[in-house]
């Protein structure tokens, strides 16, 4: 059926289609209209604006310098050639000398790599680092003290076929060694205060803020009633004032707590079974930040390896960012570490390190020997060494083995019991401070006793030492 239509419905279309036209028209040329009004607003730049401002300023980067190391194993002439000053130069081939005659053999140094500080124009360089290299690895490192001399870490053992690269570079003794498990005679004392005041009653002792801080979250969890409160102060044999103990209620209800360094584990408060209180052993070194990689076996997109294990575990992070110590402590690296890159190492006790690395850059005013605290800043996040972007790789080490961080940082680590030799040193620990205190061991501190009342263990009966003798 065709389609029709009368004379006045066709009229009225064509009416509508001119009207549409016309308005068209009218729009385009009002903005033809106001155009050249809008340009003439616009003012012309002056020929001032038109110069190049100055560049921001960049902070200099570091002057690495490779070289080769001569036949007899000098470098002295290898340092003047890159215009480092002749004292520095003298003082690092005298350290030299003593690492590469500790070196064997067939690990003989080959090469090197020197970081240089600038100290102004027509001034000889400051040497602020060295490396020496044998033919697969590095073997030893130079770092400079304040004093001008170079002290020296051999890393034998280290090879190019190494996933993350680990030497067996000497510790600089933790703040919480075998010295703090050991009191000082006659320098024990108690100190009575109530529950509702202990900051303030324990304020002429010395402690830290951080140590009282520490001591009312241990006590945080005991019961509210015991408003008497004893606490065993002294000093322990590497000279430290500290807060030993503290005894809560009367009689039967008697309980304590106890300061305690474990040998494989970071210091703090322990119950009388050994139970850890007061939170985690270990901050998190990027408080909120989200575990990108966990520690274990992971593959490594993109590489040639396919996979690995991965001995920490990595928080995401962008370059800049600060990182905390995890824990009290002492640093006993910080510099460069084989495919670490910028890294950190801190003792925390005889047998317990942690380990930050591929840092931008470290916090100003530490080094090796530096005691920190936790949540002390101690650097920021990068990208240094092998890494595929901007993260912290932390790690933990324990008897100079990796383990699984994730239980340090955790309430489920915060609550790890003390076991083993740890177990023995804690009851040790116990009787010389009761002993200290003049209290001896009473009839309402039987919770640390052996059984049928026996003294606290000396050795630890379950080694393998002593499974003959059951």
């Amino acid at each position: 059926m065709a389609f029709r239509s009368t004379r006045n419905q066709r009229a009225l279309r064509w009416r509508t289609a001119r009207n549409l036209l016309a308005a068209t028209a009218a729009l385009a040329a009002l903005q033809l209209a106001i155009a050249p009004g809008s340009l003439a607003q616009v003012k012309a730049p002056t020929k001032a604006q038109l110069k190049p401002g100055k560049a921001p300023a960049v902070a200099p980067a570091e002057d690495v310098q490779p070289f080769a190391v001569g036949t007899d194993g000098s470098v002295v002439e290898q340092l003047l050639g890159l215009q480092v000053d002749p004292a520095d130069a003298q003082a690092a081939a005298d350290a030299v000398s003593k690492a590469v005659g500790q070196l064997d053999v067939a690990k003989g140094t080959s090469s090197g790599r020197a970081v240089l500080k600038s100290q102004g124009a027509n001034q000889p360089k400051r040497l602020v680092s060295l490396q020496l290299f044998s033919a697969k690895s590095m073997a030893v490192e130079l770092f400079r003290g304040s004093d001008g001399s170079y002290g020296y870490k051999l890393a034998p053992g280290a090879t190019e076929s190494d996933d993350e690269r680990v030497s067996s570079l000497p510790r600089t003794a933790s703040q919480s060694g075998a010295a703090a498990r050991s009191v000082q005679a006659g320098s024990v004392g108690v100190v009575k205060v109530s529950a509702s005041s202990v900051a303030v009653g324990l304020a002429q002792t010395g402690a830290s803020t951080t140590t009282l801080k520490e001591l009312t979250s241990a006590l945080a969890g005991f019961s509210s009633a015991a408003s008497k409160i004893e606490v065993v102060k002294g000093l322990t044999a590497d000279g430290s004032p500290r807060i030993l103990a503290a005894y809560l209620g009367d009689g039967k209800n008697r309980q304590a707590v106890w300061w305690f360094a474990p040998p494989n584990q970071p210091e703090g408060w322990f119950d009388e079974q050994g139970r850890r209180l007061g939170g985690t052993a270990l901050a998190e070194p990027r408080p909120d930040s989200r575990i990108s990689s966990p520690f274990g076996m992971r593959r490594y997109y993109g590489r040639s390896s396919g996979g690995g294990f991965h001995n920490g575990i990595d928080y995401e992070g962008k370059v800049g960012q600060p990182i905390y110590a995890a824990g009290d402590g002492v640093i006993n690296h910080q510099g460069w570490y084989f495919n670490y890159g910028r890294t950190v190492k801190i003792s925390h006790a005889d047998n317990f390190e942690s380990l930050y690395a591929h840092m931008s850059q470290f916090a100003a005013g530490m080094g090796p020997g530096s005691p920190v605290r936790k949540g002390d800043l101690i650097g920021y996040v990068g990208s240094s060494g092998r890494s595929t972007g901007p993260h912290l790789h932390f790690s933990v080490i324990v008897n100079g083995q990796f383990v699984d961080p994730q239980p340090y940082v955790t309430e489920r680590g915060g609550q790890r019991t003390l076991d083993g030799e740890a177990l023995v040193a804690f009851r040790q620990w116990q009787q010389e401070v009761r002993k200290a205190a003049g209290k001896g061991v009473d009839s309402n501190d039987r919770g640390s006793r052996g059984l049928q009342g026996a003294e606290p263990w000396s050795t630890n009966p379950f080694s393998p030492q002593s499974v003959n003798r059951l």
